[in-house]
Parts: C-alpha cells; sequence; structure tokens
C-alpha cells in the first residue's frame, strides 16, 4: 500500500509549480513562491517531497574547526526519512557550498527527494549523473569546512524569502520552488487539480479555434 505522503508526492509530481501557486492564491494562504533567486542548478528540475530543514552559520572566527560539525551536517541526510526533502538557509553565505556529491550519495538511497538551499553549491556535474535535483542561487567550489557552522535541524528557517517547517511541502520545476504548510497540503492540492483541468480545458478549446473572450465566460482562465 502506498503511504500518505508517497501519495501526495505523486499527485504533485502531475502538476507545475504556477498550478500550486495559484491554488494557494485561490485558498487565500498568502505566499509560497520562493524568490526568483532560487533556481535549479541540475539537469533536472522537477522535485516534490516533505522539508526537513536546516540552518548553517559562519563559523567563529579565529577558532579551529570542529569536526563535529561536519557529523551534524552530514546528518541532515543520513537521519532523514524516505519522500524527504533537504532545505538549507545559509546565512546569505555565497562564498563556499552548501550541498554537494557526498551528500546526494548519502541522501539519495535514503530516499531524499532533492536538496533546496538558499545559498551556493557544487559538483553540479556529478550529481547530474545520479538524476538528483538542487536549487540553489548559484554555485561556489569551496567546502563549508571552516566556513559555516550547523545552527539547527528540524526548525524552522527562512529559504528564498519564505518560512519552512518541517513536514511542509516542497514542489519545483523550471519555473521555481513553492512551499505549502502541512495543514493546507490537501486544499492547495484539489485547487491546484482543478486550475490543471481548467488549464487542459482551455488548450483543448483553443486548439478547435474558439473565441477565446467567449470561453473566458464559461470558464474563466485560472
Amino acid at each position: 500500500m502506498v503511504d500518505k505522503r508517497s501519495q501526495i508526492i505523486e499527485r504533485c509530481l502531475k502538476l507545475y509549480v504556477p498550478a500550486l501557486s495559484d491554488g494557494a492564491d485561490e485558498v487565500g494562504i498568502g505566499r509560497v513562491c520562493m524568490d526568483r533567486g532560487i533556481k535549479p542548478m541540475t539537469v533536472k528540475q522537477k522535485m516534490a517531497g516533505f522539508a526537513r530543514p536546516g540552518k548553517l552559520v559562519r563559523s567563529p572566527v579565529g577558532r579551529p574547526y570542529d569536526e563535529a560539525q561536519l557529523d551534524q551536517f552530514m546528518s541532515l541526510a543520513t537521519k532523514a526519512k524516505s519522500n524527504d526533502l533537504i532545505v538549507i538557509n545559509m546565512s546569505d553565505a555565497t562564498d563556499c557550498s552548501g550541498w554537494g556529491q557526498v551528500l546526494t550519495q548519502i541522501g539519495q538511497p535514503l530516499g531524499i527527494r532533492g536538496a533546496v538551499v538558499d545559498g551556493t553549491v557544487r559538483d553540479i556535474e556529478t550529481i547530474d549523473k545520479t538524476d538528483f535535483v538542487v536549487f540553489a542561487r548559484g554555485r561556489h567550489p569551496a567546502t563549508m569546512r571552516g566556513r559555516m557552522n550547523m545552527e539547527s535541524i528540524g526548525e524552522p528557517i527562512l529559504c528564498g524569502g519564505v518560512t519552512v517547517h518541517p513536514g511542509d511541502l516542497v514542489f519545483g520545476d523550471g519555473d521555481g520552488v513553492v512551499v505549502v504548510f502541512q495543514d493546507s497540503i490537501d486544499e492547495v492540492l484539489a485547487a491546484a487539480e482543478e486550475i490543471v483541468d481548467t488549464d487542459d480545458w482551455w488548450a483543448k478549446k483553443l486548439d478547435e479555434g474558439e473565441d477565446p473572450h467567449e470561453l473566458h465566460k464559461d470558464r474563466p482562465i485560472p
């Protein structure tokens, strides 16, 4: 039997990000879209999963690097559950990487569905060979070791200007990333599915040469 989280992801992946954005507007839950700086870094761009948030902060200046920080950082992936999606706030740092090939190799077999990093990432050519999905603000080759410390895991964070709680639905494609709070997922998905159905209806009618103004009277454009 397919569990509830897997069912939600299956429904989501049949849709597209603008439909969830419009669905959220329709049910009145406010902003769900990350800002336009959060972009797909990988060839594969479509992903959906449940947020496992983490926050990185600057390492203290002049203090020797604590290797325990790397253990904490890796636990973002090693302690994730199937269908989790990693979401990282890098505290505005763009001079090192918040995700790379090792975490991808650790997390993908555990069922991690992708990663969104409000910051920079690396190893994208290697990650592309795994069919994993990464969104970020850009790339940077430097390691986070000695530059960033793990402040929190599993606590609410800001990513792309949107608050992300553990277990929120995160959905990304070529148009960007949306985040839907847990208690609104079913309502937003239902609204988005209706929007996609209306889009399909419009496409069919327009292909048949019908007047858009008349169509809008029958079924307003989403």
